[in-house]
């Protein structure tokens, strides 16, 4: 049985590969490439830019920006919420009392008890 440190060695010496200065083959080629990957760069930097990933991830790394952030963004849902339901609301409660006017046989006595019935509710309070 032969040792490990026995092993053949290859008759060849390995190739020292060549420094890219002295590739003297295709240098337009070689240019175009470096101009076509130096575009390519710049289009990458300009996508990170426009997505702000630097303020994504100081917002990730911060544990206190991140929860009043998430809080701001909470209150503003809420508000907002309310406030729209205010308002359709308000232009339902319009939209019925138009239609109590008109006189209209089923709709305008069904919508007249109704705002009877929110007309005592307010008065009793």
């Amino acid at each position: 049985m032969a040792d490990k440190d026995d092993k053949q060695l290859s008759p060849n010496p390995p190739r020292v590969v060549e420094p890219p200065d002295t590739i003297r083959e295709h240098p337009f080629e070689l240019r175009h490439e470096v101009k076509r990957l130096n575009e390519r760069l710049d289009q990458l930097t300009a996508a990170l830019d426009k997505a702000e990933i630097k303020d994504i991830i100081e917002n990730y790394s911060s544990v206190k920006k991140r929860i009043l952030t998430n809080f701001v963004a909470g209150a503003a849902r809420g508000l907002g919420l309310s406030l729209g339901t205010i308002v359709i609301l308000a232009l339902l409660g319009y939209l019925l009392s138009l239609l109590v006017s008109f006189n209209l046989p089923v709709i305008g006595d069904y919508i007249g008890e109704l705002l009877k019935y929110v007309n005592t509710s307010q008065s009793g309070r």
